[in-house]
């Protein structure tokens, strides 16, 4: 298939019209825009406040459960120690 001059030229015309376009931006394209993102913004943000206010608190509640598991185990131990001192008291007094 070849291409006749004609033809070239139409599309060359074609493509430098698409170069050719305006495209500035205008002062009511960039308060559009920021108007929308500042409706985004605050659309989002409580959700991501909360959504990230959520993690700290289970990562702080998770370190606390940590916390207090290991407590309860040395408790449970020292509880052990505790009766077999009592039961060494006895037995030898």
């Amino acid at each position: 298939m070849d291409i006749t001059s004609y033809e070239r030229e139409a599309l060359l015309d074609d493509i430098e019209g698409i170069f050719e376009k305006d495209d500035n931006i205008t002062i009511g394209l960039l308060l559009s825009i920021t108007a929308v993102v500042m409706l985004v913004l605050f659309l989002f943000m409580p959700k991501i406040y909360l959504s990230n206010n959520i993690y700290q608190t289970s990562i702080t509640i998770e370190k606390l459960k940590k916390t207090y598991l290991s407590l309860k185990n040395e408790n449970t131990i020292l509880k052990g120690k505790i009766a077999k001192m009592k039961y060494k008291n006895g037995v030898t007094h």
